[in-house]
């Protein structure tokens, strides 16, 4: 399986502002960076974008990859997300003030999207990958994402705080090779990300206990949506911490899994 965090500063760098992840290039979780790609031929290669939640983060290019890859005809990029944020989506960003209307204007012989509500728990099958949603905590409704090739399987937990059912899920399962876990902000604001639904380095640290000892040792634990403010703070403190396996994602860089 390969996995890219797209890059979302200029010039590139390891800061983190916005998020997607590519996994082979067809699939992509959440457009905050999507339409930001620069290689338009590569954003027309995907053709499914699951939105995890509503965070600006998550979705703020979404429109612009939309309109960039849109060609008259059939078949439109497949946006699958909980119902509850696909109405959200169509209320607050595809209302004709926001943007246009994506998803009225989208016909069977001529489509800008298409769109596709997903379960927790229920996987899904897209581009011979098997995904399945699992809810997480964080302060909106979000759902991670537990990816399967057939020889892999790799978790994207999305934003979320201290959470049980993703790791109940994941203990279950052979093959899980990476968790790609946000740690957002440092020790010293540990009360903010509680309050917020996010994880400091104590929190991370207890989420990876969680799975068995067995599993958690032979997985790759890579670090994601440090707040870039905090950033260098929260290397040291993840450092300091001496877990095995842990390392800090690398945005543009590929990960084969």
């Amino acid at each position: 399986m390969r996995v890219e965090l797209l890059q979302s500063s200029v010039p590139a760098s390891d800061s983190q502002f916005l998020v997607t992840f590519l996994v082979n290039d067809e699939v992509a979780i959440d457009a905050g960076s999507l339409g930001l790609l620069a290689d338009l031929g590569r954003q027309k290669r995907v053709k499914h974008v699951f939105i995890t939640h509503e965070h600006l983060d998550h979705i703020a290019t979404l429109p612009i990859f939309l309109e960039n890859v849109y060609e008259p005809g059939p078949g439109g990029v497949e946006v699958l997300a909980s119902r509850t944020l696909l109405d959200l989506l169509h209320g607050d960003m595809f209302n004709d003030r926001v943007w246009p209307d994506f998803i009225e204007l989208s016909r069977p012989d001529d489509a800008f999207m298409t769109t596709t509500a997903i379960e927790p728990m229920r996987p899904v099958s897209r581009a011979g990958l098997a995904i399945t949603p699992v809810p997480v905590s964080h302060v909106v409704e979000t759902m991670g994402l537990v990816v399967d090739d057939g020889r892999s399987v790799v978790a994207f937990p999305s934003d979320t705080g201290p959470t049980r059912r993703l790791w109940e899920h994941l203990a279950t399962l052979d093959r899980l090779r990476a968790v790609f876990l946000e740690v957002s902000f440092p020790q010293a604001l540990a009360g903010l990300a509680a309050q917020t639904g996010h994880l400091c380095p104590a929190t991370f640290a207890a989420e990876v206990g969680k799975l068995p000892r067995n599993q958690a040792r032979d997985v790759r634990w890579i670090v994601v949506h440090r707040k870039a403010r905090y950033a260098a703070e929260i290397a040291r403190e993840v450092a300091a911490l001496g877990l095995p396996n842990v390392e800090l994602v690398k945005p543009g860089h590929i990960y084969d899994l």
